[in-house]
C-alpha cells in the first residue's frame, strides 16, 4: 500500500520554488485516503499503549523501537524525492515524532528547530492527521520569510520541550501565518524557520506526526551543533 496521494509528486514539484523565500511549502494533497487511514490507526494504538506517566504532546523516536510503519512512511519514494530538493540527494532521517495534543492543551511557543548559526541541509516535515481548519485546533503557525535573519537570539524557558524560546517582542513585530491544513495534508519548514502551535480546545486530540530529514554530510562535521547544549 502507498501511503501518499497519486496527486503529492506534481504538487511538491509545483511548490517547491517558494521554499526559499518563505521557508516552508505546503503539500495539499499529501496522503491517500488509505494512508491516512492506516497512520491513524497506527498513532491511535501507540497512544492507547503509551503511559500516564509518558506526555503525548511529545512521543520521540517510536520507529526504533519496532515501529516499522513510520519507518515505511519515512522512505516513500515520492516523499525523498520531495526532501531532496530541500536538503540535496543525499539525506538521512534525522528524528520522528509523534505531536499529539489532548484536548486542553496548551499552545507551543515560538522556537526554531535549528540550534547552529551554520545554514545546515536539514528539513523538517509536518503532517496532520485531523482537520486543523477551526480555530484553536493546534494548527502550526509560522513566521514566513523569517529564516533568512538565521538563529535568532532566544531567551530562557521553563516549557517542558525548550530550554530556550523566541521573545514575543520580536513575534509581535512580524505577520504570522497559519497553516490550517486538512487532515492527510502537511507541510515542510527551513531549520531557522519561526514556529509555534496553537492550544487544542476544539478536538479530543489533535495528531501530528513530524519526520526530520538532514543531508548526510552535515553529520560528518563536527563544526555543526544539532543540539543546543544545556549548562549544568
Amino acid at each position: 500500500m502507498t501511503l501518499l496521494c497519486d496527486g503529492f509528486p506534481a504538487a511538491a514539484e509545483a511548490t517547491a520554488p517558494s521554499y526559499s523565500s518563505n521557508g516552508y511549502v505546503l503539500w495539499r494533497p499529501f496522503l491517500s485516503s488509505n494512508g491516512l487511514a492506516f497512520l491513524r490507526h497506527q498513532v491511535d494504538r501507540v497512544l492507547a499503549r503509551t503511559h500516564a506517566s509518558v506526555s503525548t504532546e511529545w512521543i520521540m523516536n517510536v520507529h526504533l523501537l519496532g515501529e516499522s510503519w513510520l519507518l515505511d512512511l519515512a522512505m516513500e519514494k515520492h516523499l525523498l524525492d520531495a526532501v531532496q530538493r530541500f536538503c540535496g540527494p543525499d539525506i538521512t532521517l534525522l528524528q520522528t515524532h509523534l505531536f499529539c495534543k489532548p484536548q486542553g492543551c496548551a499552545p507551543t511557543p515560538w522556537h526554531q528547530d535549528g540550534s547552529s548559526d551554520v545554514d545546515i541541509a536539514l528539513a523538517t516535515v509536518w503532517i496532520t492527521l485531523d482537520d486543523l481548519v477551526a480555530p484553536f485546533s493546534g494548527a502550526l503557525v509560522v513566521l514566513p520569510g523569517q529564516h533568512q535573519l538565521t538563529l535568532l537570539p532566544s531567551e530562557a524557558s521553563d516549557h517542558i520541550q525548550f530550554d530556550r524560546v523566541l521573545s514575543s517582542a520580536f513575534v509581535d513585530q512580524h505577520k504570522s501565518f497559519r497553516y490550517g491544513l486538512h487532515a492527510g495534508e502537511a507541510a515542510v519548514h527551513h531549520q531557522w524557520l519561526p514556529h509555534a502551535s496553537e492550544g487544542n480546545t476544539t478536538l479530543p486530540y489533535r495528531r501530528v506526526i513530524v519526520l526530520r530529514y538532514i543531508a548526510t554530510s552535515v553529520l560528518e562535521t563536527e563544526a555543526v551543533a544539532l543540539w543546543r547544549v544545556c549548562p549544568g
